[in-house]
């Protein structure tokens, strides 16, 4: 801030490098405030058509929804989910990330019919343009396992597909990889729920 200014494009990474910091430790009321502080700065600085200000604005819908304020983070989900999906492309990372985090957010709501739909799309979009082994085809079948896992009748069945989507993971993009690392995460919560 003291070097750069508050709105400069390396004050605002900074930022937001420090509040994903934040939201990956699990400290989501730490990191709020600061999405929300470089939210408010990317619209202002780059405006809302542009891929760092969409990628706040769902880190913050994330953030948000980690923190069981659901009707908040609605709205932000669906703006970055649709915008990267309309100007990255379907099998953009982002594009799956974000529509991942739409289709959890409508897991949490109970609108499951939604979240099944709106996976189903991103699954097959991301599909038809990538391999099966690319890392987004891996996270995206790991979002749907998941969202199986939650379905009332689906718990075994969802861990046993991430199972098998994290044994993918850790063979084609390597067991130490960042997306193997938190997907066995997630397997291991899941498979002590069950």
């Amino acid at each position: 801030r003291a070097m750069y200014g508050e709105r400069a494009p390396n004050t605002l990474a900074a930022l937001n490098n420090l509040a994903v910091n934040l939201l990956n430790q699990g400290k989501h009321a730490e990191a709020e405030p600061l999405f929300r502080e470089v939210v408010a700065a990317e619209r202002e600085v780059f405006g809302d058509n542009h891929m760092n200000t969409q990628n706040g604005v769902g880190l913050l819908g994330r953030v948000l929804q980690e923190q069981g304020k659901l009707d908040e983070a609605e709205p932000l989900c669906v703006e970055a989910a649709a915008w990267f999906r309309e100007n990255q492309g379907p099998q953009h990372l982002g594009s799956v990330i974000f529509g991942g985090i739409l289709v959890e957010l409508r897991r949490r709501q109970g609108r499951l019919a939604e979240a099944e739909q709106e996976l189903g799309s991103l699954v097959a979009d991301a599909r038809a343009g990538l391999g099966p082994q690319h890392r987004t085809i891996l996270i995206a079948e790991a979002i749907a396992a998941r969202l199986k896992h939650a379905q009332p009748d689906g718990a075994a069945a969802g861990a046993a597909e991430l199972r098998g989507v994290v044994e993918k993971m850790g063979e084609f993009l390597g067991v130490a990889h960042q997306d193997t690392v938190k997907w066995q995460g997630v397997l291991g919560e899941r498979e002590r729920s069950c």
